[in-house]
C-alpha cells in the first residue's frame, strides 16, 4: 500500500493564558500601625496563635505591612480568586480569605474595600490573621491575563 504524500506545512499557535486574572491589588495590613487586637469573628473566629511575633507596622518592607508584598486576585466578576503575602524570611505564603466590607457598596471585591484573610508559617504552627483595604496594583492596567 502507498502512503500518500503530504504537503509540509507550519501552523501558528496563539498564546493563551490558562488563567485570566480580572484585577490584582496591593494589600497592606494595618494591624501593625493601628494596634487593634478586634475579635476573630472577622476570621471565622480563629484567634491568631504561635506567632511570636507582632504584626509589622505599615510600611515595613518584605512583610504584611508591605502593600507591595501582598497581592489579592480577582475573577473579572470581582470574585476573590487568592491572596498571598511575600515574608521576607518565609517566601511566599499563600492566605487564607476570610471576608471583606464592601466599603463602596459595589457588591464587588475592589478598591478601597477592607479585606480580612490569615497566613500560616510554612510549618503551619503559627497564624496571623490580617486586615488591609485594597489598592489597585496598577491604575493604568485594571485587568491582567
Amino acid at each position: 500500500m502507498k502512503k500518500m504524500y503530504e504537503k509540509p506545512m507550519a501552523f501558528e499557535e496563539a498564546f493563551v493564558a490558562d488563567e485570566y486574572v480580572a484585577a490584582c491589588y496591593f494589600l497592606a495590613c494595618k494591624r501593625g500601625s493601628d494596634k487593634w487586637d478586634g475579635n476573630a469573628d472577622k476570621w471565622g473566629g480563629v484567634d491568631e496563635y504561635g506567632y511570636g511575633i507582632s504584626h509589622s507596622p505599615l510600611g515595613t518592607p518584605h512583610t504584611c505591612g508591605d502593600k507591595t508584598a501582598n497581592r489579592v486576585i480577582t475573577d473579572n466578576g470581582g470574585v476573590f480568586e487568592k491572596v498571598q503575602e511575600h515574608n521576607g524570611e518565609q517566601g511566599w505564603l499563600d492566605g487564607t480569605y476570610c471576608g471583606y466590607d464592601d466599603n463602596d457598596n459595589s457588591n464587588t471585591l475592589s478598591a478601597g474595600d477592607t479585606v480580612y484573610w490569615s497566613t500560616f508559617s510554612e510549618n503551619k504552627d503559627r497564624r496571623w490573621n490580617h486586615y488591609g483595604t485594597l489598592e489597585q496594583a496598577d491604575a493604568k492596567h485594571p485587568n491582567h491575563s
